[in-house]
């Protein structure tokens, strides 16, 4: 972690290495910190490799301001960084708090975010630890993506390059004829078709050490005669966030509600909207979130096993993670009110006591939006806070 401290040409490095000492020294110890004191008389021939990938800048004094600007309008400082969020660190000594309003106030003006962190060293330590926790969560994390989106999904895909380096995960490309001739054009029953294509697509995962995966699933409809609605339930149930259709970004929504809220998620369509109700439905859905399930047939194809599952009337929270670098959200919570059937929706068919007309009909973060049990926009919002996201 690197931290940028900026001091007057009042004062010394001498001096906020002794009047921070123990801030300071927390910082190394508990955040691994790399700390760089910056004054006015050496920001113009500071080296630039100083400048990259800052994670907080701490004002140390008062009369910093226009040092940050110079330091803002350094191309480099923004460049290199991929936090959209600045955090400063001020704990109200010399100054410092009346500075960083200032600068916060810079940033606002120039269209970036910012935060203040404010509060006794320990207030401040915790702080950044919870914080790193959160932006290091899905870190490691192994994604399969088993061919590309389905052509439907003109705005559902990410910037691969940028996932990886901002959180630490690693997309696997797996082409999908290797699915395809493991499970082969299936004469079996139905039932021990989609089982063959558990079984095919549950050892490409361990193979591959797979953490999550989504794939491209109406061509093993096509391919196979066969559907992957109820491998992708079981998986869910198994700890292997899976999702269809080749979504990344509703991947990307259903792991971070395992890592995060540790829930297995509900990935679906909106399908009717009133002015007091929104019903969701798709075809597979984790079959521990249903108190019964039925298999049926796949909605649009008529081939295969499909799952309607009847989930429990209780709470849940409604989210999705989008933008093809995940820099937007939506979550919002709501009560499922009723379990329906209608053959003209896909199987699985929940209607929650919200009305989410104005957020889907004018400015929805895409098609598919993820469902889990219970409440937790407070820490998904708190999650997105500390990633910058809006």
């Amino acid at each position: 972690m690197k931290i940028l401290v900026l001091r007057s040409s009042f004062q010394s490095d001498d001096f906020v290495r002794a009047e921070y000492a123990e801030l300071l020294g927390l910082l190394k110890d508990k955040c691994n910190a790399e700390i760089t004191i910056i004054g006015d008389e050496n920001a113009e021939t500071f080296h630039e490799t100083s400048l990259q990938n800052v994670d907080y800048v701490m004002v140390a004094t008062g009369g910093v301001e226009n040092l940050f600007k110079r330091i803002f309008d350094r191309e480099t400082f923004w460049e290199t960084s991929l936090q959209k969020t600045i955090t400063l660190i001020a704990d109200g000594r010399n100054n410092s708090l009346a500075a960083s309003l200032e600068i916060l106030t810079y940033l606002t003006e120039n269209g970036k975010e910012g935060r203040i962190l404010h509060g006794t060293n320990h207030e401040i330590i915790n702080d950044i630890v919870e914080t790193r926790r959160s932006t290091s969560l899905l870190s490691g994390v192994r994604i399969g993506v088993f061919g590309q989106p389905s052509d439907w999904l003109i705005a559902s895909g990410v910037d691969y390059d940028y996932i990886k380096e901002r959180y630490g995960i690693e997309p696997v490309f797996i082409d999908l004829q290797r699915l395809v001739d493991e499970v082969g054009s299936s004469e079996k029953s139905d039932m021990l078709a989609a089982d063959k294509t558990y079984s095919a697509i549950k050892k490409i995962c361990q193979d591959e050490r797979l953490d999550a995966m989504t794939i491209r699933c109406f061509d093993i409809v096509k391919a196979c005669n066969t559907t992957s609605c109820l491998a992708l339930a079981k998986l869910n149930d198994e700890g292997i966030v899976a999702g269809c259709e080749g979504d990344m970004q509703t991947l990307m929504t259903m792991l971070l509600a395992k890592k995060l809220c540790n829930e297995p998620a509900f990935m679906a369509n909106p399908s009717i909207l009133t002015e007091k109700t929104t019903m969701f439905a798709h075809c597979t859905v984790p079959l521990s979130m249903c108190y019964r399930t039925t298999m049926r047939t796949h909605f649009e194809s008529g081939i295969g096993v499909a799952v309607q599952g009847d989930m429990p009337l209780t709470d849940y929270t409604i989210m999705k993670w989008g933008g093809r670098r995940l820099d937007k959200f939506f979550v919002t919570e709501a009560k499922a009110i009723e379990n329906q059937y209608s053959e003209h929706f896909c199987r699985t068919q929940i209607m929650l006591d919200v009305n989410l007309k104005p957020y889907l009909l004018h400015r929805t973060i895409g098609n598919h939006h993820v469902i889990i049990r219970g409440r937790h926009a407070a820490e998904i919002r708190r999650f997105m806070k500390e990633n910058g996201i809006k």
